[in-house]
């Protein structure tokens, strides 16, 4: 059974959404339509959970069948918000999140925020992130099961906020966030 049918069958074992699964079928067969289901902001949590519980998708099985499709590529409009982007980021690297919306899976390195982007990051599956924020951005990230994130390069003029989702989840903030705008929420995963 591929990967994806075994994320398939056991989102329907959870009860999945009669939207979701018309939305899934509908994707199937197409690479990019799948991303682009996959980025929906709906989608990530959900998506990230099953592979960290060995219930849906691998990162080699990201690497080998979605190649064209990571670390780079951008999907416009996958929560039907005309200009938003996203993109999806594995493997160990420093990458631009230079999208509205970026996941990392799988993830060890920078992600680097440029100067006065509002952004939202996912990260998940034991991903180890360091932060670096130029000036005056706002990020919101979204943190699940054993992933880290330090914040040891943000500047006064940036804004963070974390929610954690799981215990296991940690934040560090080092010696060089500057910022006075760091929070940090505790929160419960339901899906």
């Amino acid at each position: 059974m591929d990967a994806l049918d075994t994320y398939y069958k056991n989102s329907l074992l959870a009860n999945l959404c009669s939207d979701y699964k018309g939305r899934w079928q509908a994707a199937r067969h197409d690479k990019e339509s799948l991303l682009r289901l996959s980025l929906n902001q709906q989608s990530i949590p959900h998506i990230a959970t099953f592979a960290y519980q060995g219930k849906g998708v691998t990162m080699e099985y990201i690497e080998k069948n979605f190649k064209d499709y990571i670390n780079g590529y951008t999907v416009h409009d996958a929560d039907n918000v005309k200009g938003y982007t996203y993109g999806l980021f594995v493997g160990d690297d420093d990458f631009m999140a230079d999208k509205d919306v970026c996941s990392f899976m799988w993830f060890n390195g920078d992600i680097i925020v440029p100067q006065t982007k509002c952004v939202t990051l996912y990260v998940s599956n034991h991903s180890k992130a360091n932060l670096v924020c130029d000036g005056y951005s706002h990020v919101r990230v979204y943190l699940f099961d054993e992933s880290s994130i330090t914040l040891d390069d943000v500047d006064e003029e940036s804004s963070v906020i974390i929610y954690k989702y799981g215990k296991a989840a940690s934040v560090e903030v080092g010696k060089f966030c500057l910022s006075d705008k760091v929070r940090v929420f505790d929160k419960e995963l339901r899906l």
